[in-house]
C-alpha cells in the first residue's frame, strides 16, 4: 500500500520545451541534446521522450530523486545551455 503523503512530492515530471532559436540552425545542439537524454534514458532517469508540431523532443518525462536532481537535469540540457530551447511548463505526477 502506498502512503497518501507518498503522493505530496512528485518522482515524475513531463517537461515541455519551446524553441528560442531553430535546432535545425543548431544541428550540434541537437546531437548534443539527443545524446543527452539518451544517456539519462539509459540510467533509468528518462522515462519517454518525444516531439508534437515536428519538433524534436520538446517533450520529456524524467524520474528524479529530489528537486535538485530535476533542477541539474534540466540545467545541463545542451539546448537550455545554449539558449536554443526554454523550459515552459513541468507537470509533476
Amino acid at each position: 500500500m502506498v502512503h497518501a503523503s507518498a503522493y505530496k512530492d512528485p518522482h515524475h515530471v513531463m517537461l515541455f520545451f519551446q524553441e528560442i532559436d531553430s535546432l535545425a540552425d543548431n544541428e550540434q545542439c541537437l546531437v548534443d541534446r539527443n545524446g543527452y537524454y539518451d544517456d539519462l534514458k539509459s540510467n533509468g532517469k528518462v522515462v519517454i521522450s518525444g516531439s508534437f508540431w515536428n519538433q524534436d523532443r520538446n517533450f520529456v518525462i524524467v524520474s528524479f530523486s529530489d528537486d535538485n536532481e530535476l533542477v541539474q537535469i534540466i540545467e545541463n540540457d545542451p539546448a537550455i545551455k545554449q539558449n536554443v530551447l526554454e523550459l515552459v511548463k513541468a507537470m509533476p505526477f
